[in-house]
């Protein structure tokens, strides 16, 4: 499925439905295996991309279980060349995704109409999708589906779209539902025909195929049959011939039939940037700095000319290294490396200011009264110990583990040790866990007696990322916010968290934060039928892969009423 505009695009037909949420449906992009894209907008104006999935998906278990686990992973990655997502409905129907609208054709689209990409933006693409992929795989996810129809050339450079969700269609026995594979012939890696698990060098592996389109014009194990790709993916060489010699080399390496011989992403970025930096949030800049984009692009357009010449200024930048021995030769022309010097010195001047307003933003520490406080060193304190050891007393601390049958766990305050929950709240709570990347923990505030309405505030045990969490029963469950970052996060941990929920107008809005050791994280305010008080409590939540449990210990827990 694609998130654009131009290809396919059409009115809403008269069985499609008009708003979903609050966003507003204003006509079709396209149609996939997995549902219907529509171009909306939300309440300010903005465009998205929303996907809706078929309701015959939708109403299998097993689907939905792993639709939810994948989508709440794709949240997670970074902006850098992708198209981020912004909202989800993952419990009532009809489910869907919303991302960013992305403004441009496929690089399919392109490529078909006007043949291979010059060597410039070629070596945009290479060094761009393959950004894209370092922060999809630093989300713990692999895109496995990537194409040239999933990379979009918008007017700041390429973009890749549709990153994991495929792998909700997965059947529990392999890569196929009803004889149908999950992906397109051409840019399927060989281990997933061989039924051998797909990992992050899958997609190294579609990368390189994705270049060698881009460059030649045609996919490097092309045929007439589906059998017959499948062949040549398994067993013939690929057909790099009139790919750019500096690219051709990196491109087959990426294509190595085994997975244990290719590269990595990063291993990909320093090939293609020589003695440069590999970071993909400076990468991200420089592909935007020197992309040139489509021709018709008005955008592009105006950034040509002057601008373009102001660039080809400063051409004479140093090409020696500092050592004065000449400089390594790179993959991609000086000037985008010239580019991402600059973008790391205002990054560190970025960083720099944001640290010192974040330090005068830190949690209301000196005006709290506390309403209840446990060490857990009494283990009859009341947070109860699970007959399969999912919680329990350990060592002074208080114990979370996940299992092959929940996904979450989740303890709330003993009700009765307190009197009342105070509002506004903070609640504290030092943390330590072992287990994926991706599993996450934190707190939990305004939960009401059955559990099915609450906030959630989540950090992943990576620090990559975090988030903001409404469950509000029958109305469904939404993500508020979903940083990409913790700051002040310790990865060797342990990690002091502080949520703050704050109701305000009479309970027509509640003011939610939250703090990882002293730097805020987030701040968001709900005023859509916001939660009404109630617990607090904490939380753990294992990763994407089932088979990965994460355990956390929790202790100095703290609830008080902020003053």
């Amino acid at each position: 499925m694609t998130t654009h505009a131009g290809e396919n695009g059409e009115a809403l037909r008269p069985e499609d439905p008009a708003e979903l949420g609050p966003y507003r449906l204003i006509g079709r992009l396209g149609r996939g295996g997995m549902g219907t894209v529509y171009l909306g907008e939300d309440r300010a104006g903005r465009r998205v991309a929303v996907k809706v999935i078929n309701r015959e998906l939708a109403g299998e278990g097993t689907f939905r279980d792993r639709f939810q686990r994948e989508v709440t992973a794709a949240r997670q990655v970074r902006r850098f060349c992708t198209a981020p997502v912004m909202d989800a409905e993952l419990e009532q129907d009809p489910l869907y995704v919303v991302t960013e609208y992305i403004e441009g054709p496929s690089l399919e689209r392109a490529v078909a109409e006007r043949g291979p990409l010059p060597g410039s933006d070629l070596e945009g693409i290479a060094v761009g999708v393959a950004t894209a992929l370092a922060a999809i795989h630093g989300a713990g996810i692999v895109h496995r589906d990537l194409k040239p129809a999933n990379v979009l050339l918008s007017s700041t450079g390429p973009r890749v779209i549709d990153f994991g969700i495929a792998r909700a269609l997965d059947a529990a026995d392999g890569p196929t539902r009803t004889g149908q594979f999950v992906g397109t012939p051409n840019y399927l890696p060989p281990e997933l025909l061989r039924g051998e698990q797909v990992t992050p060098a899958s997609d190294v592996f579609s990368w390189g195929c994705v270049v060698a389109y881009a460059g030649t014009g045609s996919a490097p194990f092309a045929g007439n049959t589906v059998p017959e790709i499948f062949y040549r993916v398994v067993h013939d060489a690929p057909k790099l011939d009139g790919l750019d010699p500096d690219l051709r080399e990196v491109v087959a390496a990426a294509l190595d039939k085994d997975p244990r011989n290719r590269p990595s992403v990063q291993e990909l970025l320093g090939r293609l940037v020589g003695n440069g930096t590999t970071d993909p949030a400076t990468l991200a800049q420089t592909v935007q700095a020197s992309w040139h984009g489509t021709p018709t692009d008005p955008t592009v357009q105006a950034r040509t000319g002057q601008a373009a010449n102001q660039q080809t200024a400063r051409l004479g930048a140093d090409t020696t290294r500092h050592d004065g021995r000449p400089a390594a030769k790179s993959g991609l022309p000086r000037r985008p490396l010239i580019i991402a010097g600059a973008a790391v010195a205002a990054l560190l001047v970025l960083a720099v200011v944001g640290f010192t307003l974040l330090r005068s933003d830190g949690p209301p520490d000196d005006h709290l009264a506390t309403a209840f406080a446990d060490d857990f060193s009494n283990t009859t304190s009341g947070w109860g110990d699970g007959i399969m050891g999912d919680y329990s007393y350990v060592n002074g601390k208080y114990q979370m583990k996940t299992s092959d049958t929940s996904d979450s766990i989740v303890r709330k305050v003993p009700k009765d040790k307190v009197e009342a929950f105070p509002d506004p709240m903070l609640v504290t709570v030092t943390a330590a866990a072992e287990g994926p990347a991706d599993g996450r923990y934190g707190i939990i505030c305004r939960q009401n007696d059955d559990g099915k309405r609450q906030y959630v505030f989540l950090v992943r045990n990576d620090g990559k990322g975090a988030v903001l969490r409404k469950v509000n029963g029958d109305a469904g469950t939404k993500e508020l916010a979903n940083p990409s970052s913790v700051p002040g996060f310790e990865k060797d941990g342990p990690n002091k968290l502080q949520a703050a929920c704050e109701g305000q107008e009479s309970g027509h809005k509640v003011h939610l934060r939250l703090w990882v050791n002293g730097d805020k994280v987030l701040d968001e305010t709900d005023g859509d039928q916001p939660l009404p008080n109630g617990f607090a409590g904490l939380t753990a939540e294992r990763g994407g892969n089932a088979a990965q449990q994460i355990t956390v210990q929790f202790d100095d827990f703290d609830m008080s009423k902020i003053q």
